[in-house]
């Protein structure tokens, strides 16, 4: 996950009085002066407002520029987009001359003589004499406002100065002081352009202080209040960046539907249709997620995300419910269109493998064995997947009869380079593979090898799972057992890996371990952060506790489907061993008949036959293998069975995406 980076600090480039002006300008600050200067479109630029921001400024204060040369190259220089540009010189065309020309044009004064004034006259210059007074006043006033807000400028740009230098403690305590104590001492309401911009300003400081999750909600409060403020399109880009690094989908997400970006160009927009998506097809409303996802431009950086995303979403939740036909045509154009948009892309080959191992098993749930095994083999030697593309294409070469090339590959599976996963079942597939051979003593010893290896895990999960029962006591005692110095100690390995490999699980303890950084580094400076660091060490001790329960919950779900499937194949062994002494009952009667010497077979003693890669060699079939030939794994055993005995596992598979 990548770590946000700040832009160049403003602060370090202009002049505390040139910042506090622009942001008293930004905040819709009474000014002497209301239009906007060429040296605040500057400032404007270097502090990364956005184009449209700028041009809404210029338009709401009617601001007129004229431009030469030398202002067009610095605009340039300084970032301007040619739109920005053109912009800020159609203004000078809206100009209006004077209506008159030099001083021949103006008319001569006639002096006229002087004359008392009547009654009336005087009442109606007496008015007007006291409502030139009010407006004199009311002028004086205004200046007077500037003023406090100018400084109240210079109090947020020192605030944010310190956020740029990473003083994250000096920025929070001026941006807090300076809404609590407001003008003539008077608080700033909550709503006001103040609090707003001293909210970003604590929110940015934490972000670049690392504290990502202590500045989460409050960059969220700054992206709801609008798309038309300030600091809408700076907050956003921080709340989705530090959601890459952490697990974070407050209910408050939803109402980002609710914001119009459509004045903002495309890549904006792009990424803020995915990020609104992706959050609400976390929430499982995907309903309301797909419209969205689908708004995606094909050019955008997340367009293969997007794609994979309603890929996903065409497929029914429930695995026990069968797809159609249309179904199918809209996932798999969705999974293909997420391939070759995602290998355009530089980091693009996560999503390339999850949209195969996607494709892979939508080609199995509807019994298109070739083709699944095709996308099986599509996913890269480095992926993560990997282990999980081997597994289920054994089960599919298995199911589609390729007695062969499933043994080879259950064989790959007890490599160590599969040593992280666990599959309980890869014996008893292998068993049963060699009673539908009629190879009794190999699917003896595939039996022996489970009660060995697999058999011997009951009891401890067992004992696991009865000594957990709330969500946070799963996650304390899991971590106690991987972070015991005695290997597997309360909790074997074979059975910590299904938990270690989930994603879910994974992001979750990051996350934790994330709040747990926050926690210790906010109690360091509690002092200093007043109030302000009581309410973020509350806000991390409630996110903790959630997260720790969401994290016990998917342990608990992972270690009771690992007992679950072991309850399984404990029955189906016992089923397997009926069918092997069929199989010892047909080979005495076969002895007893003189057929002792075709059952001798060199094979049965020295172990299968394998095929590395194209060439053919005898090979030991456990405990040896070759990094660069794990997935080209055959046996060359030869049936033993009379024609139509079949001891299958029923149709099991594999879970779906």
């Amino acid at each position: 996950m990548d770590t946000y980076t700040p832009h160049t600090p403003l602060a370090r480039r202009l002049t505390t009085g040139a910042f506090a002006s622009v942001l008293a300008l930004a905040l819709g600050y009474a000014t002497p002066v209301l239009a906007i200067t060429l040296d605040q479109v500057f400032v404007l630029l270097e502090s990364e407002v956005p184009d449209e921001t700028i041009i809404k400024k210029v338009q709401k204060d009617a601001s007129k520029f004229t431009l030469g040369p030398k202002e067009i190259m610095e605009l340039k220089r300084r970032g301007a987009s040619q739109k920005l540009i053109q912009f800020l010189i159609g203004t000078a065309s809206g100009a209006k001359a004077p209506a008159g020309g030099g001083e021949a044009d103006k008319p001569k004064e006639v002096k006229r003589p002087e004359r008392e004034l009547s009654e009336a006259e005087k009442a109606a210059e007496e008015a007007r004499l006291k409502e030139e007074s009010l407006r004199i006043l009311e002028e004086q006033k205004k200046r007077e406002e500037a003023g406090r807000r100018m400084f109240a400028g210079k109090v947020l740009a020192a605030g944010q100065a310190y956020a740029n230098n990473g003083e994250f403690v000096k920025a929070v305590q001026t941006f807090t002081e300076f809404v609590e104590e407001g003008v003539d001492g008077v608080a700033f309401a909550p709503d006001s352009a103040e609090a707003y911009s001293a909210k970003y300003g604590i929110a940015n400081a934490l972000a670049r202080a690392g504290l990502v999750q202590s500045a989460a909600d409050t960059l969220l409060d700054v992206v709801r209040a609008g798309s038309d403020k300030l600091f809408f399109v700076q907050a956003f880009d921080q709340l989705r960046e530090l959601r890459k690094q952490i697990i974070y989908r407050p209910p408050e997400l939803e109402e980002l539907t609710k914001i119009a970006v459509s004045s903002f160009e495309q890549p904006f927009q792009d990424g803020y249709f995915y990020f609104v998506g992706e959050a609400l097809n976390d929430f499982g409303v995907k309903d309301a997620a797909r419209p969205y996802l689908e708004k995606v431009s094909a050019k955008a950086s997340d367009y293969a995300r997007a794609q994979y995303l309603i890929g996903l979403m065409s497929i029914p939740e429930n695995p026990e419910e069968k797809l159609v036909g249309g179904q199918v045509k809209d996932a798999s154009e969705a999974f293909q269109k997420a391939v070759l948009a995602a290998e355009q892309q530089l980091d693009g080959r996560p999503v390339v493998d999850l949209a195969y191992l996607a494709l892979a098993r939508l080609a199995y749930d509807i019994q298109q064995f070739d083709a699944a095994i095709y996308y099986y083999k599509k996913i890269s030697k480095n992926s993560p997947k990997l282990a999980t593309a081997f597994y289920e294409s054994g089960w599919t070469y298995f199911l589609k009869g390729d007695t062969s090339r499933a043994l080879g590959t259950f064989h790959a599976l007890h490599s160590p380079y599969f040593s992280h996963q666990f599959y309980p079942e890869l014996w008893v597939l292998e068993a049963t593979a060699y009673v539908n051979l009629c190879h009794a003593d190999k699917a003896e010893l595939a039996m022996k090898m489970f009660e060995e290896k697999i058999f011997v895990l009951g009891p401890p999960l067992r004992d696991f799972l009865k000594r957990s029962k709330r969500p946070e006591e799963f996650y304390n005692n899991f971590l106690a057992t991987v972070n015991s110095p005695k290997a597997g100690a309360g909790l074997p390995k074979q059975l910590q890996a299904p938990v270690l490999s989930n994603v879910e699980f994974y992001n979750l303890h990051q996350t934790v371990k994330q709040i747990d950084k926050e926690d210790k580094i906010i109690r360091a400076n509690l002092a200093a952060l007043g109030p302000t660091g009581q309410e973020l060490l509350q806000k991390l001790g409630q996110r903790r506790t959630e997260r720790v329960s969401e994290a016990g919950v998917v342990i608990q779900q992972t270690l009771r489907q690992a007992q679950k499937e072991l309850d399984l194949y404990f029955d189906k062994l016992a089923q397997l061993r009926l069918d092997l002494d069929e199989i010892r009952t047909q080979e005495i009667e076969e002895e007893q008949a003189g057929r002792a010497k075709e059952l001798g077979d060199a094979v049965a003693k020295e172990g299968a036959v394998a095929i590395a890669g194209s060439d053919s060699m005898s090979w030991p079939f456990e405990g040896e293998f070759w990094k660069d030939e794990i997935g080209a794994y055959r046996s060359y055993l030869k049936s033993k069975c009379k024609t139509g005995e079949d001891h299958g596992l029923g149709g099991e598979k594999p879970a779906g995406p």
